[in-house]
């Protein structure tokens, strides 16, 4: 239901205002306008324009802003704590905890810092190991060559014709005086030790430039070191960087553990100030006194009264101001159901919000639509399904509020499926009735051979929720005094039921002399819609006319599940083999399942939002976004 709401100015003398401010954010009730250009005529006197914010505060709140940035820097380099807890942070202390945040932040960032070098080389080491260990074997049998280079190169297997062309090459430029040993390094890759003659070092690396070749450079710390010596300080080195990551990490961890909730509570307090100088930017002003205006729900204003008094005593007042006709769209909308609802609020977030005044539709839509999914999938076997695949999602998703509610929306409506299952005798299509015909029988009819009662059962469910759509629209419209509108809809319902009164009469179900004044009843609403809406008010009709067609999808879809599940079933016997027949039949009773939990809650969302809310919902509500601390 959408809360009323009480339009308030709160006056006090300025002497208070900074604790007034802190006052109403601590009640986080009061959703606060801005001040108008124009000036407030109260009994306590004439307040023209905003009061200026003095120079001091508003570099208390850039200054807050720059140290709400470098906090909220510091959150982020913070690992989550494992102790968590509420810390709730004074606005006297957030100065003294923004020093400390900086030796912290010092500190953090160093550690930081640390951790990513010794994981970078830790990475190194780790890359190179495994060349190191394929090369080093050979490199001993080397060891008798004086004035020998050594280089280690990498290429890839299906380019092997690099291997003899960088042999011969090698032959050429050196006259023949070289060693050369490959090794299989893994799937795709050859490594090549080259040894040569230092005097033809450069044209062997010239050579190399121009190859599809990788040599195997070292990092730059082991660079002057011998191949053997490189890799034992690489192993040195493997040993002892785990092991300061350790360390690092542990104190890092140990500083999120100390000060994580504690620098979370200080961005809190730190942005409530922040709003709480923005606050002071809505208030208007006389010389002395300043003014308030806002809304509250009309069932708190008497306690923002009693809170302010008990304060301020007699020094702040509340006003109860009259809202004026053209005010009222801009109200704040406060939407507030019982718990049992609030889940269905969720199909809310789709729409704008409706204006204040009108109708919130969450109650209709905890009704129709898991009445409207239960008819479509209507099988007890896969409602059972779908209700515990919403229960193991609900377990997943608890951190995501939307999430949360459609699994148990889902839950809901998979109850619905499971009770229309019954009903319709159902359960995974005709299995039920094959292997327990005593529970498993429909108990109004079967949906693939009645489908002549399914639609007129559908169609007569559309015109219902149609009408009712009319008749929340004209209520409401009447109790908020367009009388007109509302008799335009109290027609459109005449017309509607007139129409049907004379197909009834042409089926037979009424006398035909029910035909005749049902027609001049057509005849005359239409032209009383077009005097209440003009030429088009008659076309309304019609469309609501098509509107209630559209229910026929329900009939549609949930008559084409029940027969892709007796073809399973049916499949299944024709297989040949029990294994395979039941895991054909599995197959397609997944796939059915999976459409169920898709196709029924698109044309169910469907027929709320566009058949049943046009003819009453008004969107375009302002939030109520009260003043509250975070």
């Amino acid at each position: 239901m959408i809360k009323e709401m009480a339009k308030v100015q709160i006056i006090g003398p300025r002497s208070v205002l900074d604790d007034c401010v802190a006052a109403l954010h601590a009640l986080c009730a009061v959703h606060i306008e801005e001040t108008p250009a124009v000036s407030l005529a109260t009994d306590a006197g004439e307040f023209s324009l905003k009061i200026p914010v003095d120079k001091e505060k508003e570099k208390e709140k850039a200054r807050l802003g720059a140290e709400t940035a470098f906090v909220k820097e510091l959150i982020a380099l913070l690992p989550q704590s494992a102790r968590p807890r509420t810390v709730v942070v004074e606005r006297g202390d957030i100065h003294g905890l923004v020093e400390k945040a900086g030796a912290v932040k010092n500190e953090v960032t160093a550690l930081s810092r640390r951790i990513l070098e010794l994981k970078d080389s830790l990475s190194i080491i780790e890359k190179y190991e495994k060349l190191l260990r394929a090369f080093a074997p050979v490199v001993p049998r080397l060891g008798g060559f004086k004035n020998f280079d050594i280089t280690g190169l990498t290429i890839e297997k299906k380019r092997s014709d690099a291997i003899k062309l960088l042999e011969a090459e090698t032959a050429r430029i050196t006259g023949g005086t070289y060693r050369m040993f490959v090794i299989e390094l893994d799937e795709a890759t050859a490594g090549v030790v080259l040894a040569y003659q230092s005097k033809f070092s450069s044209k062997i690396r010239e050579m190399l430039s121009g190859k599809p070749i990788s040599e195997m450079a070292l990092p730059a710390e082991y660079g002057g070191m011998p191949l053997l010596k490189a890799l034992a300080e690489m192993e040195r080195k493997k040993a002892q960087l785990p092991v300061l990551i350790r360390e690092d990490t542990a104190r890092l961890n140990a500083l999120s553990n100390e000060w994580l909730s504690t620098f979370a509570g200080l961005l809190r307090a730190m942005e409530d100030a922040i709003d709480e100088f923005g606050v002071l930017e809505s208030v208007a002003g006389a010389r002395f006194s300043f003014a308030i205006t806002g809304y509250v729900p009309l069932e708190f204003s008497g306690a923002l009264r009693e809170r302010l008094f008990e304060r301020f005593g007699g020094k702040v007042v509340v006003r109860e101001l009259e809202v004026k006709e053209e005010e009222r769209d801009l109200i704040p909308v406060l939407i507030y159901n019982p718990a049992f609802l609030r889940p269905f609020e969720v199909f809310l977030s789709a729409v704008p919000l409706p204006k204040y005044g009108s109708v919130d539709p969450t109650p209709y839509i905890a009704i129709f639509f898991p009445a409207f999914f239960g008819l479509i999938v209507g099988d007890v076997g896969y409602g059972a399904v779908i209700f515990i695949l919403s229960l193991w999602l609900r377990r997943h998703f608890k951190e995501n509020e939307v999430c949360y509610n459609i699994t148990k929306v889902l839950t809901v409506s998979s109850l619905s499926a499971i009770v229309f299952g019954f009903f319709f005798g159902e359960f995974f299509g005709d299995l039920g009735a094959r292997i327990l015909p005593v529970v498993f029988h429909p108990l109004f009819f079967h949906r693939a051979e009645s489908l002549k009662t399914f639609l007129i059962l559908t169609a007569g469910i559309g015109a219902g929720h149609v009408v009712l759509g009319l008749i929340v629209g004209g209520v409401n419209l009447l109790h908020r005094g367009r009388r007109r509108e509302a008799g335009a809809k109290a027609t459109h319902i005449a017309v509607l039921l007139a129409f049907f009164i004379c197909l009834a009469a042409i089926a037979g179900y009424l006398p035909r002399s029910f035909f005749t004044p049902a027609l001049l009843a057509i005849i005359a609403g239409s032209a009383c819609l077009v005097l209440l809406e003009g030429v088009l008010g008659p076309l309304e009709s019609i469309k609501a006319l098509g509107s209630i067609l559209s229910y026929v999808r329900l009939m549609a879809v949930g008559a084409a599940s029940v027969v892709m599940a007796t073809a399973a079933n049916r499949m299944s016997g024709k297989a040949g083999s029990l294994v395979v027949g039941i895991l054909m039949a599995g197959a397609v009773h997944i796939i059915n399942i999976m459409l169920s939990l898709l196709s029924p809650s698109i044309q169910s969302m469907r027929l709320q939002y566009v058949e049943f809310f046009g003819k009453f919902y008004e969107g375009g509500g302002r939030r109520y976004k009260p003043f509250k601390k975070r």
